[in-house]
């Protein structure tokens, strides 16, 4: 009791120092350099520069995307395996046999596409180095080729994990 008699006070006070409404406080409107560099004082990148990447950056993406596609094609080479031990293991009591080896196997699939993941991850730091070149001055272009090339390897990572996720519930 003694202690509500004394919070009411306190929080009353409190609550009130919320509500001042004088004094000298700084806005919170944008400042002008919050916006970053005038988006009207870009030019966009011309058909001949969107065409191609430096030598070593396109190499460096075209090296991204050949290690994304061969996990990609060992994921699928080993998904229909592993589909079948996970059906066959549905329902089955966890440390089974046939828990076991479908826990096993997907293990295995997700070991397949840690080099997709790894491309991805590869990639995507050649993406942001390459936006941050850009936006320093270098040739526009380059980022958007580089980022047609993410695009495909992120929607291999994103095929496996949802393919991994589905049996993984299969498991639940």
């Amino acid at each position: 009791m003694k202690l509500s008699l004394f919070l009411v006070p306190v929080l009353g006070l409190s609550l009130s120092a919320c509500a001042m409404q004088e004094g000298d406080f700084p806005s919170l409107a944008k400042r002008p350099y919050e916006d970053g560099p005038a988006i009207a004082n870009t030019v966009a990148p011309s058909p001949a520069q969107m065409a191609t990447l430096p030598a070593a950056l396109k190499n460096a993406v075209d090296a991204a995307i050949r290690q994304s596609d061969a996990a990609h094609q060992a994921f699928l080479a080993d998904l229909p395996k592993v589909k079948q031990s996970v059906s066959a293991a549905r329902g089955a009591a966890p440390s089974s046999e046939s828990w076991v080896v479908a826990q096993v196997q997907l293990s295995s699939l997700e070991m397949d596409r840690s080099p997709s993941i790894s491309a991805l991850a590869d990639i995507d730091a050649l993406y942001v180095q390459r936006l941050d070149q850009e936006f320093t001055g270098e040739d526009k272009g380059a980022a958007a080729l580089i980022a047609k090339s993410r695009e495909k390897i992120g929607a291999q990572v994103s095929s496996q994990q949802r393919e991994i996720e589905l049996l993984k519930s299969k498991m639940r």
